[in-house]
């Protein structure tokens, strides 16, 4: 889903993700070494954005223009992403006389007939796997009207809207950056935040499958610290934890779809890389590696800013779109 739009310097670039509950802007200094030159955040009242979709524009005008402002971000190019729960993929098979410059065309043509998604207007991205007597490709679409109302917002704020991408490539992006990816490896993305859970399946560095999972309302249970610099659990452990038991049956459950479904029992995850800034991460982790059998990681290597300070895992969601288009 990128706008097609003249790339300016990396150097100019800003990097914004809106999540239900926080703007949040990482801006490069260097990409060699990967250095950052700041990061920026801004906790979001309840239900200016919910479940992915701005819900209060006037509201949320006003808080983007005052983070404009405060960041000084006028007339920054910005990188931003679609909100998970309006990002649909698709491995699809189209012929082969289709050139790469005719596969979007030819995928609007199909629409409604050998293509279905559940909205209308949808833009495309694409990403070819192979090509033989077919070609092969993964499928990435999104409601217009979505990617339109982001990109309307920004240019009120008076940013320069260059380019949309989708989470889980942020942060395989960023896995691919430091070094932990194995060509062999059969990986499952989870992003995990206060608002929603997003599961990604990646092979051969290609995204075939994707599923949001959205929290019970009653899980939303999270305080600003008084320091407002990190969100505070405010809920119920004891019903988190049931809410954790049925999480992991969710995820077996994919892991059983991806072998048996989409392989024929050929091919299996091997690997999960949990992400994410829910305040309960450590317990999340500890209960994955405790049901489920594969290796489950996270982000193991530090990012330093301009000043040497060690950037915080929260913002790498973010630092993963900054890395879009230099590999």
């Amino acid at each position: 889903m990128e706008f097609s739009f003249l790339q300016p310097k990396q150097n100019n670039f800003i990097n914004i993700i809106v999540r239900d509950h926080v703007i949040r802007m990482v801006e490069l200094k260097s990409l060699d070494p990967l250095t950052v030159k700041r990061t920026n955040e801004r906790f979001l009242p309840p239900n200016i954005v919910r479940d992915g979709k701005i819900v209060d524009e006037n509201i949320f005008r006003l808080i983007l223009g005052e983070c404009v402002e405060d960041w000084g971000l006028k007339r920054k190019h910005v990188r931003f992403v679609v909100p998970d729960q309006y990002v649909v993929t698709r491995k699809l098979t189209i012929p082969s006389n289709i050139m790469d410059d005719e596969i979007i065309g030819h995928l609007y043509l199909e629409l409604g007939s050998t293509i279905h998604l559940p909205f209308e207007d949808p833009v495309f991205d694409v990403h070819v796997l192979h090509r033989s007597e077919k070609t092969e490709l993964v499928l990435f679409a999104s409601p217009e009207e979505v990617v339109t109302q982001m990109s309307n917002l920004l240019e009120e704020s008076k940013l320069k809207p260059a380019a949309a991408d989708v989470s889980a490539l942020c942060l395989y992006r960023l896995y691919y950056e430091f070094g932990q990816r194995n060509e062999q490896d059969h990986l499952l993305v989870v992003h995990f935040d206060v608002s929603c859970i997003t599961l990604s399946i990646f092979v051969n560095h290609v995204p075939v499958f994707m599923r949001t999972v959205a929290f019970p309302q009653d899980m939303k249970v999270w305080e600003v610290s008084v320091s407002n610099t990190q969100l505070e659990w405010a809920g119920d452990i004891v019903q988190f934890n049931v809410f954790l038991e049925d999480f992991i049956v969710e995820v077996e459950r994919i892991m059983s779809f991806f072998r048996y479904s989409l392989n024929q029992g050929n091919e299996e995850i091997n690997r999960i890389l949990l992400h994410g800034d829910h305040p309960n991460l450590p317990l999340i982790l500890s209960k994955l590696r405790e049901k489920i059998s594969v290796k489950v990681d996270t982000f193991e290597q530090d990012v330093y800013t301009q000043d040497q300070d060690t950037v915080d895992p929260k913002y790498y969601y973010s630092l993963g779109l900054a890395l879009k288009e230099v590999q």
